[in-house]
């Protein structure tokens, strides 16, 4: 008999275009593997995008990405990595612009951040696992 488990959780994020979204995650943050869904009409409105465990989620909604990311702000998600450096040092070097540098903050993470081209601000994080 199989145990209940929550194995996670995954958020499907508003995106302004999903085609210029899957291409910057493939091109500029090196994810892979995509895929995409037809709706009844035949339009491509919802895929996603992996990279080692980590899934992305994605469904093309313009109106609703505009109104959590905008001038007054920017939806905050938490990316947990292991390596932080090596990632750092692997956007810097794909030309990823860093709104926050790499550093250790008083609450134990060692993270640095980004802006994707949907206005997500990502913060990438590694936890303190002792």
């Amino acid at each position: 008999m199989k145990m209940k488990k929550f194995i996670r959780s995954n958020a499907q994020l508003p995106v302004a275009n999903l085609r210029e979204t899957l291409d910057y995650y493939r091109v500029e943050l090196g994810f892979f593997d995509e895929w995409t869904w037809k709706n009844a009409q035949g339009e491509v409105k919802d895929g996603g995008i992996k990279r080692d465990e980590m899934r992305l989620l994605f469904a093309e909604d313009p109106e609703f990405t505009n109104a959590i990311n905008n001038e007054k702000n920017s939806l905050p998600l938490m990316w947990f990595v292991e390596n932080a450096e090596e990632v750092y040092l692997e956007f810097q070097n794909r030309g990823v612009k860093i709104a926050d540098p790499l550093r250790v903050h008083p609450y134990g993470l060692k993270e640095f951040a980004f802006v994707d081209i949907n206005g997500y601000y990502v913060r990438v994080a590694e936890g303190n696992e002792e």
